[in-house]
């Protein structure tokens, strides 16, 4: 019922500013009345800071856009926005033209009229992308997002390591997984310690346990909630939230570092780039990370093992959005934009990625189209393609807003206590269940 009645006062509250802007609307159009020679310009906000690396990153792509287009020109803004701030901006009618959002934003906030439907402009372009990555923009078969960037988590491997453990490829399964992992745990120099160890995961009480953790879920079969008699409930404590729980810990146990349970996964990806760790999952810059350390070591990346349900990735696709109340010739100068955005050249203008403190460039995220393994870059670095691929099989670590409560106050505190042992794995499960269905029948 308070979804329904938050719902019902976000219409209003749109319907309203849609009245009283009517007037405004048509002000701001004969303001806008611009001159026939007169350049349209449009704003454009990322979610990282416009003077940031990224931020000149995307700068240099936006300005090959006005030398196609020199009758529009795009001003870059940074920041992120809050879900609850982004649509109070866009009520206010002083949102850009032109929004990234992450994907949640699109589900959570298209279905409210906070974006213009995008579905005449673009469905001809749904074929470039990956069907579970296009739905991701649709709300009733409306598109309010557009795709552009974004990353997987796939597994990131030392390819030297692997080579001297006679590992010719990358582990497809949970059992090779295990299987490797155990191969790589080793005593190097014989003193009868481990100092090697074959896969990096996060333990600690953080964000980072929870969409790792997830991944195995969904691996597993498993689900994080699900829908009875019109409210939803906590369902992970099922056989294959078990299985999946069981697997992870057992992981850690015997082929992760023994301090696993302190690590978050910035922690992880130490433990990879100083080779105390073999394998980890980690996004594009999990290859990236080395590159900027002077590449110490062959890195390479494959698809996550596949679990008794398959293969399932972590996803952060962001998307492009239109708020209400873009109009006229603003509105068809941002569409023109993400056109560009979402096409090959500009996709691949992403690659380049951001500049480091070396004075090197490195990608920070990846393309999100489907084709564009005949680009020269993925020519060259055909590892990043898995980033994109992973799009195929995503696993969603925030099935309802409902559950980031149930993620903060319950599920993240839990899994860390199952991974210390101060709780068993079917403990953990049950007081998930029990507390998260409180958490989400008081919201």
């Amino acid at each position: 019922m308070k979804r329904i009645l938050s719902l019902l006062l976000v219409l209003t509250m749109i319907f309203t500013l849609t009245a009283c802007s009517g007037k405004n609307t048509a002000d701001d159009v004969k303001n806008q009345d611009v001159k026939a020679n007169e350049p349209v310009e449009i704003k454009m906000q990322i979610v990282w800071a416009e003077d940031s690396g990224r931020g000149m990153a995307i700068r240099e792509i936006l300005d090959e856009f006005e030398k196609e287009n020199p009758g529009i020109k795009v001003k870059l803004l940074g920041g992120s926005q809050e879900e609850q701030k982004l649509l109070t901006m866009i009520l206010s009618g002083e949102a850009p033209e032109v929004i990234q959002v992450p994907y949640r934003y699109v589900q959570a906030l298209g279905g409210q009229g906070a974006f213009v439907d995008l579905t005449k402009d673009f469905s001809k372009n749904k074929d470039n992308f990956y069907e579970q990555l296009w739905n991701l923009a649709e709300v009733d078969g409306k598109l309010y997002g557009y795709p552009w960037m974004g990353h997987t988590i796939q597994l990131v491997y030392n390819k030297t390591l692997f080579e001297k453990a006679g590992l010719t490829k990358a582990p497809e399964t949970w059992e090779e997984l295990y299987e490797y992992a155990k191969k790589l745990t080793i005593d190097k120099d014989g003193d009868g310690k481990i100092d090697q160890y074959g896969i990096g995961l996060v333990g600690k009480q953080h964000h980072d346990i929870t969409w790792l953790f997830n991944m195995f879920a969904h691996q597993a079969g498993a689900k994080l909630v699900k829908e009875e008699n019109g409210e939803y409930k906590v369902a992970i404590n099922s056989p294959e939230g078990k299985k999946a729980l069981e697997y992870y810990i057992k992981l850690i146990r015997e082929c992760a570092p023994p301090d696993t349970a302190n690590k978050a996964g910035g922690d992880v990806m130490a433990d990879f780039r100083n080779q105390v760790t073999a394998m980890e999952f980690q996004g594009p810059w999990g290859i990236t990370d080395i590159w900027k350390n002077g590449k110490p070591f062959e890195v390479s990346a494959a698809p996550v093992p596949a679990g008794p349900a398959g293969r399932a990735a972590d996803i952060g696709p962001y998307m492009l959005t239109v708020p209400v109340g873009v109009e006229g010739k603003k509105l068809e100068a941002s569409k023109k934009l993400i056109e560009f955005l979402g096409s090959k050249k500009g996709q691949e203008m992403l690659m380049k990625g951001e500049k480091a403190d070396d004075g090197n460039y490195y990608p920070f995220r990846v393309p999100i189209r489907k084709d564009m393994e005949d680009t020269d870059y993925f020519k060259k670095h055909p590892e990043f393609l898995v980033f994109i691929e992973g799009l195929k099989y995503p696993s969603i670590s925030t099935p309802i807003k409902e559950w980031v409560k149930v993620e903060e106050e319950v599920y993240r505190s839990q899994l860390n206590k199952a991974v210390i042992g101060e709780v068993s794995v079917e403990e953990a499960l049950k007081n998930i269940e029990k507390l998260g269905n409180e958490i989400l029948k008081n919201q």
